[in-house]
């Protein structure tokens, strides 16, 4: 069975492909691999050093790699040893959360995005203990990870005493991606992955108050007209009337740049709540994740 490859060709030698027979094109790069297989190398010196110089830096590859991987466990190794009090997170708690938020996400064709707020993604499906993930971009649908992955990823967090670089908690992009924005008390902030120690309630409709189209405190604190929340992780405050309105104190990619969105909040009619914690809005079936602290100026 053969493989598909892909090549590149500048804009002359492409000019001259397409004039090629599409029904010729397959044996004519067939007989050309095949002749120049059959070369011996004109230099074998200059053939061994080059071989040489890949086995190398292939080699350093793989020394950097270890080296980050064994700062990684000193580091680990320290926050564990410190006097600090050790993050408590039940792994089975975390899955059975995970799921269940990953289960209506699915149903809703929920739409998340990556940190940067540039690739989107959504849950294709939830079966046989596995998070099936649909990367929008490509299409692709049946990347996935199971509670095997989140167990090993917790431990990380653990031992991180809860701040782990971004992509060592979990070492695929989207699936660290789907786990952060799927659970309440995870969040990205400065290029690392963050627990919130505290205990966090998900934001549900009937705490949103009615902003009376006053402003909102200057103080991160709740009012009788709007509520303290954290926007996947930025500091937020959300209030309702017609609409709800959302002004950011901090920067997001999708509601605004913090205290200039004082002046132009984010706003919509269209929104919904499809869980506790997960607003649900526009017509594009965007998600994002909101919870409130019970003392919301921490």
């Amino acid at each position: 069975m053969g493989k598909k490859v892909n090549i590149w060709l500048d804009d002359a030698t492409l000019r001259l492909w397409e004039k090629i027979p599409t029904g010729e094109r397959s044996s004519i790069i067939k007989g050309a691999i095949q002749t120049n297989s059959n070369k011996e190398p004109t230099d074998r010196k200059a053939e061994m050093i080059k071989m040489k110089l890949e086995e190398l830096e292939r080699t350093h590859a793989k020394l950097a790699h270890m080296n980050m991987q064994r700062e990684m466990i000193e580091k680990e190794l320290m926050t564990l040893r410190s006097e600090g009090e050790m993050l408590n997170i039940s792994k089975g708690d975390f899955w059975s959360l995970i799921k269940q938020r990953a289960v209506l996400y699915s149903q809703h064709k929920s739409v998340y995005r990556s940190y940067s707020g540039k690739s989107k993604y959504s849950i294709f499906d939830v079966t046989n203990d596995k998070i099936y993930i649909s990367n929008l971009r490509t299409g692709r649908n049946n990347s996935n990870f199971s509670k095997r992955t989140i167990d090993v990823a917790i431990d990380r967090l653990i031992a991180h005493g809860g701040k782990i670089p971004v992509g060592q908690f979990i070492p695929v992009k989207m699936h660290e991606y789907t786990a952060v924005a799927l659970h309440p008390r995870l969040f990205e902030n400065d290029g690392h992955v963050c627990w919130i120690r505290e205990e966090v309630t998900p934001v549900t409709e009937d705490m949103i108050p009615e902003h009376n189209h006053e402003m909102p405190p200057e103080e991160w604190v709740s009012n009788e007209n709007f509520l303290a929340v954290l926007l996947d992780g930025k500091r937020a405050f959300i209030g309702q009337g017609r609409k709800i309105v959302i002004f950011m104190k901090e920067s997001h990619s999708s509601f605004g740049d913090g205290q200039d969105s004082f002046e132009e909040p984010w706003q919509t009619k269209h929104w919904k709540f499809i869980g506790p914690g997960m607003l649900y809005w526009g017509h594009e079936h965007q998600t994002q994740k909101m919870v409130s602290f019970s003392n919301a100026s921490k």
